[in-house]
């Protein structure tokens, strides 16, 4: 099998999604801390935390990508009721 390098191109991918692995990891961490002490307020609290990192990430990345490439529109040009083959 041959090995090579990455290119330049796959490397600033990996770099775009760096974030996400992070918080990903953070997360799962902290899971693990809740998971070996349940009772640890401090772990539940970094779990909360890292909870939200990721959420927020995911809805940065989501609008990022909405305003990229914007959500398709649709014409209504039938008001009248669908068939009942239509409204299936």
């Amino acid at each position: 099998m041959l090995e090579r390098e990455p290119t330049l191109d796959e490397l600033a991918a990996i770099e775009a999604e760096m974030p996400s692995i992070t918080a990903g990891v953070d997360l799962v961490d902290a899971e693990c801390r809740v998971l070996a002490n349940p009772a640890d307020v401090l772990a539940r609290r970094a779990h909360r935390r890292a909870m939200s990192a990721l959420l927020s990430l995911l809805v940065q990345e989501a609008n990022h990508d909405a305003a990229i490439k914007p959500a398709p529109v649709y014409m209504i040009t039938n008001l009248s009721p669908a068939a009942a083959a239509e409204a299936a």
